[in-house]
């Protein structure tokens, strides 16, 4: 393993690590320290790759953004490019969204977070604003006729779903229904 391959590892390693403990136990508690440790790095490693908290958060920000992006761009890898078939898509989308808010419950925790707590950073916009540019790409290559509007309305509306079961800690297999219904109410 060169150097470069080894320090991204690290790197990697320190943003598991802080996704993990933002999800279990919020951003507060989040220090250089406490990434060390949870990510068995050296604290000098931390530091090294991550000068301040923010920078840190805001990595962690960009990795569960880019997770997402990628997770989407799978589904719509294996749906082809062929016509939009909304009963499809929903069919994927669902069964993404109950995966979300059950084995992959930390990340997305981590992710409305680290949301809240960098709404005000520049690079964390700027993090937002590839990931919106990511989805619209996706829907780009399904949605014809207006897919800006409509994967707007997409993500909202999953984003929401999404947000209404981790909360309420409700069983998700209601979303499958829902989400059919939404993508066909929005998209006809």
């Amino acid at each position: 393993m060169t150097r470069a391959e080894a320090s991204q590892r690290v790197r990697e390693s320190i943003v598991a690590a802080t996704v993990a403990i933002v999800a279990r136990e919020g951003v507060g508690a989040l220090t250089h320290r406490r990434v060390a440790a949870e990510a068995g790095v050296s604290l000098s490693s931390t530091t090294w790759h991550f000068a301040t908290k923010a920078d840190i958060l805001e990595a962690a920000l960009r990795w569960t953004a880019d997770h997402e992006v990628a997770r989407i761009a799978e589904i719509a890898d294996r749906l082809g490019d062929a016509a939009f078939d909304p009963h499809a898509w929903a069919q994927e989308l669902a069964d993404w969204l109950i995966e979300q808010v059950t084995t992959e419950r930390d990340v997305v925790v981590a992710l409305y977070r680290l949301q809240i707590e960098l709404a005000d950073s520049p690079r964390a916009k700027e993090t937002h604003h590839n990931w919106g540019r990511g989805l619209r790409a996706l829907g780009e290559r399904v949605l014809q006729d207006t897919p800006e509007v409509d994967i707007r309305l997409i993500v909202s509306t999953l984003d929401g779903l999404r947000l209404t079961v981790l909360l309420s800690g409700e069983d998700p297999a209601w979303l499958r229904d829902a989400v059919r219904r939404q993508l066909q109410a929005l998209l006809g």
